[in-house]
């Protein structure tokens, strides 16, 4: 189980390692990368510079666009230190931009808001409209704010649910009184809410994480009373009086009357709201709030590149080919969304979006979103290598740090942090090679860290064409804990947390990853793999050299109304470390799946270097492992002694190391020699 204290004793851990990262510079592209740029080349200096000068250096141009739209025949556009408040649409191919040598550069969404006025109660409104997402954010001399919430989400971190400050109530959701009423009348008590006016939410919003399949109901508020509030639901589910939505669970009120501690906001009919400290000035502050969706439209414009910038409250949509971004940040990629379906469209959840063939992103850092970190829509061959994601899905449902139904797209050496649901949800062909990938489905249950499913398509696998899930440390994740209504309600939830959430796909192979700590708080649920079938026939599917420890399950399989079938599967050379059972609905599929050469319940102290921190190479006593291993062709190549070792690291041989190698970046208002994240998104390693 990864409890609050284990948790926080992580996070001192890496505090504590964050004293030699890299500025911001870091990502600058430097002199020599500059010399190979083509000889066409124009620079922009939004301090100094004016769209009527030539380009050169000495007589810069003002706008990012007002350079793309100089350069017809492609070449460079260097950019000097400042804050770009513009979309940039790249207006030809060939073009790359960059940051001056050693120089900021921030491309961002967000408007400074003047003309502030008191409102009421320290509270004070200025005139702001027009934002191009369904809500905005806000910052305050560049960190981020909270949109006025009941209760108060106070501890930075986006995705707790149970911790003191964390922005949610204990809840219970019920459908409307009568099945017949799908307009309003949804009803959800706030179990812990006490002396509250009749009708103080009214106007205000209502979302909440309950039911068996842990929706998100959502709507405006009709009336309040009590601890009762009624909501107008805005999920087609709800609407529907869909059984599976009713059930304890989490939430939270957006409203004007939440707006009661200083650095909150509030967005409404035209104005925005916000409480400074006391004492503070508010036109002594710089506030910024997103207007713009993207920084950068990259449509149709081929080899394209962009190095060295910051994107800050806002994305990049890429739909061309051959591009390459490297040693760019994406912080605060989409602001609070929602949604009338359970699924939804790829860019309804935000995320640097893509939908080309050939690109590549590299060094890059992407966090803090209540979206996606990437959404990869369709293309082939698209990388993401060397890069830092995190904090990502403060949303949570069906949000993930990378999702793509794209052709052979590749995940390498890159580590992905905290997310609220899945960090990797893909259906086609993918390779997911040297990664550190930890804390998945921190606000929800039945999931994976990495996940593929045929869906709703019962009866037909979903082929994955041989990819690879290979060389990954994957571990430390539960789940979203169970309120403390369950009790009193008979709703025990789902918990099932996953490492590999395979259900119906056919043709992979998973090799010498690092699997630990998948545990869950309530029942224990948490799991190696799960295969499904349901009521189709997975083959070809392949997992060796494995070690797996602290997972309550092996294998899990659901043979859904006895149809489903297993071909082709075999289990070899994995290690299982410590107690674990395999599970299936029927008992018939079980013995269908292959096992060789394989060393179940290891005493993990006898066979592992140091396994509570982390270290799973093998002991010289782990004599039950070493050369008791069977040779696999392209798989257990580069072996030591007369037989391949079982488990994922052959002793004797230099350890693989998976994840980024590139340092997470300081940005303001952080204090750089701490090196504190600005949305205290601590990862854990």
């Amino acid at each position: 189980m990864i409890n609050h204290n284990r948790r926080t004793f992580i996070r001192h851990l890496i505090l504590a390692s964050c004293t030699t990262l890299l500025p911001v510079s870091a990502f600058s592209a430097q002199g020599a990368e500059l010399e190979e740029i083509r000889s066409h080349r124009i620079y922009v200096d939004g301090h100094n510079g004016r769209n009527s000068n030539d380009g050169t250096e000495s007589s810069p141009l003002r706008t990012i666009q007002s350079a793309s739209n100089k350069l017809p025949n492609g070449g460079d556009i260097v950019i000097r230190e400042g804050v770009y408040r513009e979309t940039v649409t790249v207006a030809y191919a060939h073009q790359s931009f960059s940051n001056y040598p050693n120089e900021e550069v921030t491309v961002t969404g967000l408007d400074v808001v003047t003309g502030w006025s008191l409102y009421k109660n320290g509270i004070y409104q200025a005139n702001f409209s027009g934002f191009e997402t369904q809500f905005t954010q806000v910052f305050a001399n560049d960190a981020y704010m909270q949109m006025a919430r009941y209760p108060n989400q106070s501890n930075g971190d986006m995705l707790s649910v149970r911790e003191s400050g964390s922005g949610y109530a204990d809840i219970v959701v019920n459908n409307a009184a009568d099945k017949n009423d799908t307009t309003s009348n949804k009803r959800v008590v706030f179990n812990d809410m006490n002396n509250i006016p009749d009708d103080y939410w009214v106007g205000g919003y209502f979302r909440g994480i309950s039911g068996k399949t842990w929706q998100n109901p959502h709507g405006r508020i009709t009336s309040n009373s009590g601890n009762l509030i009624q909501v107008k639901s805005e999920l087609t589910d709800w609407t529907k009086n869909n059984k599976n939505i009713p059930g304890s669970g989490w939430g939270f009120i957006f409203h004007l009357n939440a707006l009661d501690v200083a650095g909150e906001w509030y967005a409404q009919d035209g104005k925005l709201y916000f409480k400074p400290e006391d004492n503070i000035d508010v036109n002594s502050l710089k506030i910024e709030a997103q207007k713009r969706e993207w920084a950068f439209i990259i449509n149709g414009k081929n080899n394209t590149s962009i190095s060295g910038l910051n994107i800050k409250a806002a994305s990049l949509q890429l739909k061309s080919d051959n591009t390459v971004i490297k040693k760019t940040s994406f912080r605060y990629i989409f602001p609070y969304f929602a949604r009338a379906n359970y699924n939804s469209s790829f860019k309804q959840q935000g995320g640097i979006y893509v939908n080309g063939n050939n690109n590549t992103f590299g060094e890059c850092y992407v966090a803090h979103t209540w979206g996606n970190g990437f959404s990869i829509e369709d293309g082939h061959n698209n990388t993401i290598h060397n890069c830092i994601i995190e904090d990502i899905g403060w949303n949570a449902q069906f949000t993930s740090s990378v999702l793509t139904y794209a052709f052979n797209t590749t995940i390498s050496n890159s580590t992905l942090g905290s997310t609220g649901r899945f960090h990797i949800r893909f259906n086609d062909k993918i390779n997911i090679v040297y990664n550190d990938i930890f804390d998945s489905t921190r606000l929800g249950q039945d999931a994976g860290s990495i996940e593929a499913t045929s869906g709703s398509a019962y009866d037909t696998a979903l082929d994955i064409k041989n990819s690879i899930i290979a060389y990954n440390h994957i571990h430390d994740s539960s789940t979203l804990p169970t309120s403390k209504a369950v009790a009193s309600n008979g709703n025990s939830g789902k918990q099932f947390v996953v490492a590999l959430y395979l259900e119906d796909v056919k043709n992979y192979t998973a090799h010498h990853n690092v699997i630990w700590n998948f545990q869950t708080d309530i029942k224990d649920d948490g799991t190696f793999v799960y295969l499904g079938p349901r009521r189709t026939t997975i083959e070809n599917v392949k997992y060796y050299n494995n070690t797996v420890y602290n997972t309550h399950y092996r294998i899990r399989l659901w043979n859904r109304d006895r149809q489903g079938a297993i071909n082709s599967t075999n289990f070899t050379n994995n290690l299982f470390a410590g107690p674990m059972v395999d599970l299936e609905s029927t008992n018939t599929l079980l013995k269908c799946i292959t096992h060789e050469n394989e060393l179940n319940d290891a005493n993990p102290s006898d066979t592992f270097v140091d396994h509570s921190n982390g270290d799973f190479r093998l002991r010289a006593s782990a004599t039950d492992a070493i050369n008791k291993g069977k040779t696999i062709a392209g798989i257990t190549n580069n072996f030591v002694g007369s037989t391949p070792d079982i488990g994922a690291y052959e002793y004797g041989q230099p350890a693989w190391v998976p994840g980024a190698s590139i340092a997470r970046p300081c940005f303001a208002p952080m204090n750089c020699d701490e090196a504190i994240p600005d949305a205290k998104a601590i990862p854990k390693k």
